[in-house]
């Protein structure tokens, strides 16, 4: 793994269009304090699509997805200045998802936290609409306290089947029961979460993994497939995913657990989505 670090020009990229911009509730802007992602060899890595956006091609790092990751160490205080320059109405309109290209809480941050020191600047600033913090790492537990601080905060958790077997079979990744412990917990603190089962992978049967969905203790469930990578399939089609897994087109378990999470969530007081429209379908604030 080669790690370096690089004073970063801006921090919140503004969301004009793709899978982000979508209706009903459109992000304002991402954030990623990463440039690459040490998970990129793991399960997630074969499929992963960030490998092909402008933001890792341009890094010229040299090496293969996931051998390489930029810290950006002045996020925090980029953050800080962006945030600081802003009117108070316009800090009320912005919707940050956390993060598009990279996961906040890889390996690194342990050791560079730098995306805990953004929530720390975010957990001044109580009046914008939205902070989604995407992850899949159970590294995400120390925060617990930041993000229960921020109130327009939700942590998301992907956690893309219940076979970790199989996620094995394609290179490992954090253990599925962790990241199932990161939900409860998270919930019993009374922080917002969601799980995002994107994509859709292999999985046990619908009404064990539907089940457990369900029970998690988080309040919105997101369904979405491999044709969600914002090129409808095409991205994923050149990803070392699409040799591993003969069936990688095949979207027809990730709809039948979509139909089935439809069927029992509501009743339960739970939101289900699909593709963008479900990651961008927690409305407004106000």
């Amino acid at each position: 793994m080669h790690v370096s670090s690089v004073e970063a020009s801006g921090i919140l990229t503004p969301q004009r269009g793709g899978f982000l911009a979508a209706p009903p509730y459109p992000f304002t802007h991402a954030l990623s304090a990463y440039t690459g992602c040490a998970y990129g060899q793991t399960a997630c890595g074969q499929y992963c699509y960030a490998r092909f956006l402008p933001n890792w091609k341009t890094a010229g790092l040299g090496v293969p997805w996931g051998l390489a990751v930029q810290v950006k160490i002045n996020a925090p205080l980029l953050l800080e200045q962006t945030l600081g320059r802003m009117s108070p109405e316009r800090r009320r309109g912005l919707r940050i998802f956390m993060s598009t290209t990279t996961d906040p809480y890889q390996p690194l941050e342990r050791r560079y936290q730098v995306t805990r020191r953004c929530l720390e600047v975010f957990a001044s600033y109580p009046d914008l609409d939205l902070l989604v913090v995407q992850t899949r790492s159970p590294l995400a537990e120390r925060d617990l306290d930041l993000l229960h601080q921020i109130p327009y905060a939700w942590l998301s958790v992907t956690i893309e089947t219940d076979d970790m077997a199989y996620l094995r079979q394609l290179g490992g990744g954090p253990a599925l029961e962790r990241r199932w412990q990161l939900i409860r917990q998270a919930s019993r603190l009374g922080v917002k979460t969601q799980i995002t089962i994107s994509p859709c992978l292999r999985f046990t049967d619908v009404e064990t993994f539907g089940g457990r969905l369900l029970e998690s203790g988080a309040r919105r469930l997101l369904v979405d497939t491999v044709e969600g990578d914002g090129a409808g399939g095409e991205r994923t089609a050149r990803t070392p995913f699409a040799h591993l897994e003969p069936a990688w087109q095949n979207t027809q378990p990730a709809h039948a657990l979509y139909a089935y999470l439809r069927l029992h969530g509501p009743g339960r007081g739970l939101a289900v989505g699909w593709g963008a429209s479900g990651f961008c379908g927690i409305a407004p604030r106000s």
